[in-house]
């Protein structure tokens, strides 16, 4: 029996799609070659085979699920509940193709929670996407990578990535808050609470804002070309970092000790994290492989003796405003994993699928 890995991550699914309306919290719409993907590792010449689906973070954008119209910063596992619940409705062909994939006796697959769907370390939230999948709350192929920042698994090291950047890490000695009298909530990094206060907000009047990259060509256009919105936007999350500083809770909740080094990562958004891989390695000679996202940019590099860093990307319309890669792209990326009579073989592939002759534009 031969025994692969299949690595996704950033696919941001939100609460779906309705024929002849627009929905700007979610940017996913590759229900239809995410479920091909799926069963193509799953059936046919695979049918046979043991395949481990690690699901590397972000996999939902729970942090653009509004509820009643608003993005509380409250999440209890209650409100994490209802969040999923609604994208579980919102895409019900991927969670059937989930469903197909872990019918094969198999296959196995693990979730590991990223910076957008954090919800994930609730047990009530794993329940139920395990029910979602399997008709169980719990299952004995289906594993939540939530106790540490990141797991290994026969030689290869998997994060997600945003443990990387001060704005986005999570504080893991206390990832959830009391309130006297009611549940806990989750304990969200000020990048968390800067997406539901200020660029969720911001999205509504231009919905790409946060689909560029990197961020400072279209800032600088924007003073030129936009500058209404740009110096509003401008001013608005300036006031949210004032208003953060001066919030005591600032001091308790910063992830790192040394404050200095918060306060120099704080505009490090989507940086690369192959420096990052490399340490890691170097740390830990039993790795031969570090997979990550996060930072939405594929990536594939080589280091010595063979070691490799590989970032699956992401799965929604991203424009570049690179010289070398100017433009909207879509790239499907996947890592793909070998395990074999000796070190695993980690490849970078991209998922083309089979398109439809035609769709219905929504975006």
């Amino acid at each position: 029996m031969r025994r692969f890995g299949l690595v996704l991550s950033d696919l941001h699914l939100g609460t779906g799609h309705k024929r002849g309306r627009i929905n700007i919290y979610d940017d996913f719409k590759e229900d239809d070659r995410l479920a091909q993907l799926l069963l193509r590792y799953s059936t046919g010449e695979h049918g046979d085979d043991a395949v481990h689906l690690v699901l590397n973070g972000d996999i939902f954008d729970l942090l653009k699920v509004p509820v009643m119209g608003r993005f509380p910063d409250a999440i209890s596992e209650r409100l994490a509940k209802i969040k999923l619940y609604r994208c579980i409705k919102g895409h019900p062909e991927v969670f059937a193709a989930l469903t197909r994939f872990m019918e094969n006796p198999r296959n196995e697959l693990t979730f590991q929670p990223g910076n957008h769907d954090m919800e994930f370390h609730f047990p009530g939230v794993q329940r139920l996407f395990c029910h979602a999948i399997t008709g169980e709350d719990e299952h004995p192929r289906v594993h939540f990578s939530t106790e540490h920042p990141f797991f290994t698994l026969d030689g290869v090291q998997f994060h997600h990535g945003h443990q990387f950047e001060a704005l986005h890490a999570m504080d893991w000695k206390r990832l959830t808050l009391p309130r006297p009298g009611r549940d806990p909530i989750l304990n969200l990094p000020w990048g968390s609470l800067f997406i539901l206060h200020v660029v969720n907000e911001l999205v509504r009047e231009r919905p790409y804002l946060d689909k560029v990259h990197p961020f400072w060509p279209l800032f600088v256009g924007g003073l030129i070309f936009d500058t209404g919105f740009t110096t509003r936007m401008v001013g608005i999350s300036l006031a949210a970092l004032v208003q953060a500083r001066f919030n005591p809770a600032w001091w308790k909740k910063r992830p790192f000790e040394k404050l200095t080094k918060f306060l120099r990562q704080d505009v490090g958004f989507f940086e690369h994290l192959d420096r990052f891989a490399e340490r890691q390695m170097k740390t830990h000679p039993s790795v031969h492989a570090v997979i990550m996202g996060h930072t939405h940019v594929p990536m594939l590099r080589t280091f010595a003796n063979g070691r490799v860093y590989v970032n699956t990307g992401t799965w929604i319309p991203m424009v570049d405003l690179g010289l070398g890669r100017l433009g909207q792209r879509l790239e499907l990326h996947y890592a793909f994993i070998e395990w074999g009579g000796g070190p695993p073989r980690v490849s970078l592939r991209r998922w083309h699928g089979r398109k439809p002759e035609s769709e219905e534009v929504i975006a």
